[in-house]
């Protein structure tokens, strides 16, 4: 990976930890924060210290998830900051133990609001020149998606972001396509799908395109599907663990095809 093409990577979803503050109140295992998590995001994102800057979260989505506005929390929606259920529709938390607005205040001071203030430190004291905010996806859609029960493909990209109902673009579509089909390719040799290699997606509802894609500095959302890892071959369901060496060649091929498209747009 070039040192010269200053980027900032996010990784918001790839946390497992519980909150301290919410320590057992909660009703999901171990095995539901790991499934609800981007599983093997950080190890499959991560690239050279000094090809950019890498930000990320350790907590889990369920209990504090960055890529929504601070403001939406249960019972508005079920998928806000603070969530009540998981996308397959299981409760988060035990009867009555929703934490309340108090609770909810202490623990955005302590883990949303410094994640994204240091987004905003990062943007504003580097000369960054483009965003990718990375995730991981199930092979089939879950239960509480818009795909519900369909196949995905192993690469997915997205160039626009929901801003109050105007749709914004984050990105050219032409970046898109061709981060698209890059990986796509790269990757096809890795794993298949009956949904194809890759897609550029609709408009993405996620707070943190909305907030930092629509600023000028082009930003673009990239999954990669869990089929690539999540197996027979490389996962072991008991313990919940995925091979490290699969993981390592998986970001050598990721880094291979971030470089290949860095090169071409900057």
């Amino acid at each position: 990976m070039s040192a010269r093409i200053p980027i900032l990577t996010v990784i918001p979803h790839g946390g497992l930890i519980v909150p301290e503050e919410l320590s057992g109140y909660e009703e999901v295992t171990p095995f539901n924060i790991f499934f609800e998590s981007d599983s093997g995001a950080d190890a499959l994102f991560s690239t050279n210290a000094d090809a950019g800057s890498v930000i990320k979260s350790g907590i889990s989505r369920l209990f504090v998830d960055m890529d929504r506005e601070f403001r939406m929390l249960y019972p508005s929606t079920d998928d806000g900051v603070i969530k009540s259920k998981t996308s397959m529709n299981k409760t988060i938390f035990k009867d009555g133990c929703y934490p309340d607005e108090i609770a909810i205040s202490n623990i955005l001071k302590r883990y949303y609001f410094p994640f994204h203030e240091k987004m905003r430190e990062t943007l504003k004291e580097y000369e960054v020149i483009f965003i990718i905010e990375c995730h991981t996806h199930t092979a089939v859609g879950p239960e509480n998606s818009p795909d519900r029960g369909r196949p995905r493909p192993l690469v997915i990209t997205e160039y626009t972001a929901d801003n109050n109902d105007v749709i914004l673009k984050t990105a050219s579509p032409d970046m898109a396509m061709d981060l698209a089909s890059i990986m796509g390719r790269l990757f096809s040799a890795e794993g298949d799908t009956v949904a194809g290699d890759y897609r550029v997606s609709g408009n993405s509802s996620g707070y943190i395109m909305k907030n930092y894609g629509t600023k000028g500095i082009p930003m673009l959302r990239l999954s990669l599907s869990r089929s690539l890892f999540m197996n027979d071959r490389y996962f072991d369901l008991e313990g919940l663990q995925i091979d490290n060496r699969r993981m390592s060649r998986l970001n050598e091929i990721y880094r291979t095809g971030l470089e290949r498209f860095l090169n071409k747009y900057f």
